[in-house]
């Protein structure tokens, strides 16, 4: 069974995106296993992205963190792909593919050397554009075989609504049509007044919109200008009408305890720790992947045949 294991040297580097993009590239030609790696126990990461996994119908998938000790071979036809924890060693005996953020660091070479001819090639993530001609060198030069080169995208590096639930400890009012895995990639806080509110808010596509308990006006907007999440402030109920507007719409609404400046503090970390989630930054992955990674070139290293 051909198989490989997507590694890295520390967290967030886009593991688990690139995981899922592979899976989805990979599928149209191969069935597809994607497993998580790792101790359900002792990593809570690992729990939630074997759960992401398990929500893909283009891969199978456990559901749940596996040991690599446990993994079982498959068919001779398919396609075993096993993301393992950062800075994990790599079983001896599988190929390689390793996961870079940005430029490379000296345990990121190191790493690839040590795999040596297992190193399938090496992947760089969340470039910025005056980056890539030097990240692509500096693979190259310390033989890493850049395999791809990924810029940085707002959608992968969005959040999405249940994780700003989840870091507000906020109360689902209404889960919107889009539901909870909607990204959100602007935070727009409601003008004091309402006669501005829906013109700004048209402005940005996957939005969430803050606006106080009492300011209905504002509800109202965020809902007819189709925000992915509506956060309500100040811990009140809002006018019965807000929910009874929502129904049907793709605008989930949440209600919050903190006040506006105390929520918009609260999320301020949480674009540098959102986790990959959803259908919508899978397709965002394999697009970026899609024009610069030849999947059939791939099966062929993994000596794959239908």
């Amino acid at each position: 069974m051909p198989t490989l294991q997507i590694i890295a040297t520390r967290p967030l580097t886009g593991k688990t995106a690139l995981a899922a993009g592979l899976a989805r590239g990979l599928a149209a030609k191969a069935a597809v296993n994607l497993v998580r790696a790792g101790e359900p126990a002792d990593s809570a990461a690992a729990s939630a992205d074997a759960v992401t996994f398990a929500g893909f119908l283009f891969a199978n998938s456990p559901g749940q963190p596996v040991a690599s000790r446990s993994i079982k071979a498959g068919a001779e036809n398919e396609v075993t792909l096993i993301e393992l924890d950062a800075s994990a060693e790599p079983p001896a005996e599988l190929p390689a593919l390793l996961v870079v953020r940005g430029a490379m660091s000296a345990e990121d070479a190191a790493l690839g050397k040590g795999l040596g001819d297992r190193l399938l090639g090496t992947i760089a993530t969340n470039l910025l554009e005056s980056q890539t001609e030097a990240v692509a060198r500096d693979l190259t030069n310390a033989g890493l075989r850049p395999l791809a080169l990924i810029p940085e995208d707002r959608a992968l590096a969005a959040p999405c609504v249940a994780e700003l639930q989840e870091i507000l400890e906020a109360s689902l009012l209404y889960e919107g049509e889009n539901g909870l895995l909607e990204i959100v990639e602007d935070v727009l806080v409601g003008p004091v007044f309402a006669d501005p509110a829906q013109p700004h808010f048209q402005r940005f596509d996957s939005k969430a919109v803050l606006a106080p308990f009492r300011k209905a006006d504002l509800h109202l907007a965020a809902i007819e200008t189709q925000a992915a999440c509506l956060i309500i402030t100040g811990g009140g109920q809002p006018s019965p009408y807000v929910i009874d507007r929502a129904q049907g719409e793709n605008t989930t609404v949440l209600l919050t305890e903190e006040d506006t400046p105390a929520t918009i503090a609260a999320l301020s970390d949480v674009w540098l720790t959102s986790r990959f989630r959803g259908e919508s930054k899978v397709e965002a992955i394999f697009n970026r992947l899609s024009g610069r990674l030849d999947f059939s070139s791939l099966l062929k290293k993994l000596d794959f045949s239908s």
